[in-house]
């Protein structure tokens, strides 16, 4: 009887040691992985790496050029000839839908990197409307004050420079 007794704390005491060692080892992963974060690894970077491919970059840059060359014809600073095949008559045309294109394609390739953002909209505790249009004024009128006072502040300086020169 004494041996089954000394079998059974034996059990109990090499589960207890197997259940203590389980709860050392995930003790020790959360802690590195813990340490993996304060080392210098960027989280974001391990994001944009994991979710975002190159071609997305790529993309979002040759939209970008695109709008560039579109904002550039519709303000002249570019010229298209007129004898040029198809656009030549209608640049502004063509320039628009270079803008329109451009404008879809950096909405389109950046929408994949806002997107996790979007449901933390959800949790935003938004202002009533009424608190909203009162701090709205106030940001208002504080611009308009301190608008006064640097037109103030320069007109005094004008008139300072101009007795001096």
């Amino acid at each position: 009887m004494e041996e089954n007794k000394n079998e059974i704390v034996e059990e109990t005491s090499n589960k207890e040691e197997s259940s203590k060692e389980r709860v050392k080892n995930n003790l020790d992963k959360q802690l590195k992985k813990s340490q993996e974060k304060f080392e210098g690894k960027s989280r974001i970077l391990e994001y944009l790496k994991q979710e975002h491919k190159w071609e997305n970059y790529l993309f979002v840059v040759v939209s970008i050029v695109t709008l560039m060359l579109g904002v550039l014809i519709l303000s002249d600073v570019l010229v298209v000839k007129e004898d040029f095949p198809l656009i030549g008559k209608y640049p502004d045309v063509f320039a628009w839908v270079l803008v329109v294109i451009a404008g879809l394609g950096v909405v389109y390739a950046l929408y994949p990197f806002f997107k996790p953002a979007l449901p933390e909209f959800k949790k935003i505790s938004w202002l009533k409307w009424p608190k909203f249009l009162g701090n709205v004024i106030r940001v208002f009128l504080f611009l308009i004050i301190f608008t006064l006072l640097f037109l103030l502040y320069d007109s005094f300086i004008q008139q300072i420079l101009a007795r001096i020169f």
